[in-house]
């Protein structure tokens, strides 16, 4: 190793806390990195009688001829240290100021997660809310979205620092049991987001072609498939097809917005005026609830990485803030974005309503009968605009869905293979259950989506957790990033008021009406809460020091957890 690279590495000593070396093999002979290659991982032993490890002379080759590592967890699974082999757009850092042309590369991961909140849960959400307590809650709407900012631009920071997407995080992290539990909540999400993308669609496609429900189910799940060779053209031909979709869905409500004539006072009085109706409650707590996505935390951390640093040690720290700068404005206007979308639905079916209520017809809220309702106010064109809105946006929501599957199959399971195999697999994991429901229960989709609802909950609460935890530890995210007291704080509060709101949502729609349901009831809300308990003071597996795994944890409280020693296994790049 040379001078300055020695001398470098006693001056990142310097400032490091001494705790982060205090189990820590000494080895300072710590490789260059490289703009070409992401950054390695060396994993050593954590029995301090351990073989002896790696010599420094091997340690001190350069990065374009390391060796490609894996961790060998106590179960025998394996856990690759640089997920994104293959980066797509290459972000070059210059030190200079804020630049359109640069914001432009960071353009696109934002814009698919954005996807979740509008697809057709949230439309029929949104429906109901219109229905319920009119434009009383817009305030409320435009708050959850400005929390999604904050957790998913947490999500995002994660995967730009430590190149690792948090289902890679919480399998390495977990014992495989709890893991298992984790991706098995996981799926349950996604498949329960399929479900509500599956039928939203296949209502469009009933409204423009009259075929049955059943029909376009099966039309949805082929042209899913066919969808799928998109990916192959690239992300950013990807991206901009999703943005096409998004944009194809906020033009149709807002044409109809225009036309519809909302009342516009009221608008802005619900937008930014703080109120709940009496009797709205479970309604405002679900509106939090359909805005924050468990699946989308996975999505977002693993999208960052298709856009490659330039993380040569000179420039690594300055280009990780720049390009979390960058991920941060182009996901606050995404999900704005979604928000004034979001928006535009809830007002023009408050309008349309309230036209309805004055002229006594009657009339259902739901995403079914949403093409009737705007038929009857605005003419039999505005339910084909209604259904090209919800056929985009139902689309491009089972692609991102598809997306997610992928990351969290991956990340728990290391799956070795293809591309294409990996899409096929996670979309069978995901669809194929979703269309046997949503074939089955068509009938009863209302009662469906407040289940599924319900499922969004409870997932949530046991992602964010790991999400916000993670980031605390200067191990894994770097002593430059770790989150500050004040950062903590705020985490705690946020991760303590998801939880709350989310657990009373769940309690809101169980009926007790009986002894037997109040201990079944008890019995959920204790399990559920040491679940809980068990993810927050769970001590970390293992944290990643600059070149070393190592386990934080004493031998008791190892026995304690089940853990056992890592091995190394190498294998050539």
């Amino acid at each position: 190793m040379n001078e300055h690279s020695d001398d470098g590495e006693r001056q990142r000593q310097h400032h490091q806390p001494q705790e982060l070396f205090a189990e820590t093999p000494t080895a300072t002979d710590r490789p260059p990195e490289s703009s070409q290659v992401a950054e390695f991982v060396e994993l050593e032993q954590l029995n301090k009688h351990n073989s002896p490890r790696a010599s420094d002379a091997t340690a001190a080759k350069p990065m374009v001829e390391a060796m490609t590592r894996e961790a060998t967890l106590d179960d025998a699974s394996t856990v690759v240290v640089d997920p994104f082999q293959q980066h797509h757009v290459k972000i070059e850092y210059d030190g200079s100021r804020f630049s359109l042309k640069k914001l432009w590369g960071f353009v696109g991961p934002g814009l698919l997660v954005s996807q979740a909140l509008l697809d057709p849960g949230n439309i029929e959400s949104d429906i109901s809310q219109a229905d319920t307590s009119g434009y009383q809650l817009l305030w409320l709407l435009l708050a959850a979205h400005i929390i999604c900012i904050f957790v998913q631009s947490l999500a995002a920071r994660l995967g730009v620092i430590t190149g690792r997407h948090l289902a890679q995080h919480i399998r390495a992290q977990y014992p495989l049991p709890f893991a298992t539990i984790f991706w098995l909540l996981s799926e349950l999400a996604i498949i329960g987001a399929d479900i509500q993308e599956v039928i939203g669609t296949a209502t469009a496609l009933h409204i423009l072609t009259t075929i049955p429900i059943w029909a376009g189910v099966i039309i949805t799940a082929v042209d899913s498939f066919l969808f799928l060779y998109v990916q192959r053209l690239g992300v950013r031909v990807t991206e901009l097809v999703f943005g096409l979709m998004i944009t194809t869905l906020a033009v149709c409500f807002w044409v109809e917005m225009f036309l519809i004539k909302p009342d516009a006072k009221e608008m802005f009085k619900g937008m930014f005026v703080p109120r709940i109706p009496r009797g709205s409650i479970v309604q405002a707590v679900g509106i939090v609830g359909c805005v924050l996505m468990p699946h989308n935390l996975y999505l977002h951390s693993a999208l960052v990485g298709s856009r490659k640093l330039d993380r040569r040690e000179e420039t690594r720290e300055d280009a990780i803030r720049q390009a979390m700068h960058y991920f941060r404005i182009e996901t606050s206007a995404s999900l704005l974005y979604a928000y004034l979308i979001n928006m535009a639905v809830v007002v023009v079916f408050c309008k349309a309503f309230e036209l309805l209520r004055a002229e006594g017809v009657a009339y259902v809220a739901s995403l079914a009968e949403g093409a009737n309702v705007l038929s009857h106010v605005l003419g039999n064109g505005s339910k084909y605009v209604y259904a090209i809105g919800l056929l985009a946006i139902g689309q491009s929501t089972t692609m991102t869905g598809t997306l997610s599957g992928q990351y969290v199959t991956e990340g728990f399971w290391n799956m070795p293979v293809k591309p294409w195999q990996r899409v096929l697999i996670t979309r069978a994991i995901s669809l194929v259950p979703a269309l046997i429901v949503a074939v089955t229960a068509a009938a009863h989709i209302d009662l469906l989506s407040e289940i599924i609802n319900v499922i969004q909950a409870v997932v949530l609460s046991f992602t964010i957790i790991p999400l916000l935890k993670l980031q605390a530890y200067a191990e894994i995210v770097g002593p430059e990033f770790v989150f500050g007291r004040v950062a903590k704080a705020m985490a705690a509060f946020l991760m303590a008021a998801i939880i709350t709101l989310n657990a009373y949502m769940v309690v809101s729609v169980i009926p007790l009406d009986s002894a037997g349901m109040y201990v079944a009831m008890m019995t959920v809300v204790v399990t559920y809460v040491a679940v809980l308990s068990y993810t927050v003071m769970f001590p970390l597996r293992c944290v990643w020091s600059r070149r070393t795994l190592v386990d934080r944890a004493p031998v008791w409280l190892r026995w304690l957890f089940g853990r056992a020693t890592l091995s190394v296994s190498t294998v050539p790049s």
